[in-house]
């Protein structure tokens, strides 16, 4: 039990709970919580104890993620992701990646509010592409994460008690159990990779 003790207490789930993981860390981390139950427990105290003040930071961060994705892309763009394969989404997504990838999908010409288009719904992980041009009613989810990424438009997301603002390129990951909703603020709709995990 020592083995599950260290990786409880080496900071990976603080890490995790904000989305600044690599993909394969997520798996790691992922897999530890199916295997042990005190891991899931840790992480579901984490989410719950986050403040979305914490995932503002996370948005502030992301100043030095342009400076590395600009410098980047002086080596050139990477390569659309396959759409049979798709990674998640986290703190360290490139929006503009997702986009190229994303490119020939669009909504129906007249919706009204909310479009969806699915992406991937298999092993406890389901992504979808969102159009919303108005608003997200209020919703909260007891047994899956919740994230999104910002790539068109902007929004602001009530989280809990407080308000954040989103732009294309910015990532969220939505507490555990904590009420959220989503308003349009842009005069064109918001488009996002959302994403949901179950636990």
């Amino acid at each position: 039990m020592s083995k599950v003790r260290d990786f409880i207490d080496s900071g990976i789930l603080n890490e995790y709970c904000l989305g600044l993981l690599q993909p394969e860390e997520v798996l790691e981390v992922e897999r530890m919580a199916r295997l042990y139950p005190e891991v899931q427990k840790a992480i579901d105290q984490l989410l719950v104890s986050i403040k979305p003040s914490d995932l503002q930071q996370d948005i502030a961060n992301k100043g030095l993620k342009g400076q590395i994705l600009e410098t980047l892309g002086q080596l050139g763009e990477p390569p659309v992701f396959d759409l049979q394969c798709l990674p998640l989404i986290n703190v360290y997504s490139d929006s503009e990646q997702w986009q190229r990838t994303l490119a020939g999908l669009s909504p129906a010409p007249e919706f009204r509010n909310l479009y969806v288009y699915p992406l991937r719904n298999h092993d406890g992980v389901e992504q979808f592409i969102l159009w919303a041009r108005h608003e997200i009613r209020p919703e909260r989810h007891h047994d899956e994460h919740e994230s999104f990424l910002i790539l068109e438009g902007e929004c602001e997301c009530r989280i809990g008690g407080e308000t954040v603002r989103l732009k294309a390129g910015d990532f969220v990951r939505i507490p555990l159990k904590v009420e959220h909703t989503v308003r349009v603020v842009s005069p064109e709709p918001v488009k996002a990779v959302v994403q949901r995990v179950k636990l």
